[in-house]
């Protein structure tokens, strides 16, 4: 009875020793659990067997927690995109807001100015026409007060000064002659008035 060929024996499967799944006789790890000559007749210890189990075990209990946050991700990728979609589409659909016309605020007229009543005009009355001097060109002229008087104004008593001297022939400004009283005036000054004027104008003080 022939052997049979040594690479037929390499090919054959065997259970590893410590998780029980099939790998090749030549195998140095177990592609499932990782342990080391997976293929050896020699038992494995039940820690050992335990460990390996535990990480061949641990693998797709990663990967569980990763795939649920990615599928949460796209879910909400896709529902995000369905959302802009309809809320665009609705508002293409939607008629053109018709916006209300513009107000129109009517601006207030301005106020008219007060009418200006005109103040009535109080016109002065014109002063009574002087009278003409019944002295001017007189030498006779009897004079009525006398040098030293002194004499206030007839109407409000307002000094005019006292009298220095007595003129028959004083020229006036107008060039005429005639009688005049020469006061010495509270302004320190000697002034000539005209016999008749003063005389209806002073009286003594």
């Amino acid at each position: 009875m022939s052997e049979p060929a040594p690479s037929a024996e390499v090919g054959r499967l065997v259970a590893c020793r410590a998780c029980g799944n099939r790998v090749s006789r030549t195998a140095r790890r177990c592609p499932g659990c990782g342990a080391q000559d997976p293929a050896s007749d020699q038992p494995i210890e039940p820690r050992a067997r335990h460990r390996h189990r535990a990480a061949s075990s641990r693998q797709p209990r990663r990967l569980a927690p990763l795939v649920v946050v990615a599928a949460a991700v796209v879910l909400a990728v896709l529902i995000a995109v369905i959302a802009v979609r309809v809320s665009s589409r609705r508002a293409e659909r939607a008629p053109a807001a018709t916006l209300p016309p513009p107000a129109v605020t009517e601006t207030p007229a301005a106020p008219e100015p007060p009418a200006t009543v005109a103040a009535p005009v109080t016109v002065a009355p014109e002063p009574p026409p002087k009278e003409p001097s019944r002295s001017r060109g007189k030498r006779d002229w009897p004079f009525f007060f006398k040098a030293g008087d002194r004499l206030a104004r007839m109407g409000d008593a307002k000094p005019l000064g006292y009298i220095t001297r007595t003129v028959k022939d004083h020229k006036f400004d107008d060039g005429t002659l005639g009688p005049a009283y020469v006061l010495w005036t509270p302004a320190g000054d000697e002034q000539a008035f005209d016999a008749d004027e003063l005389e209806r104008g002073a009286k003594l003080e």
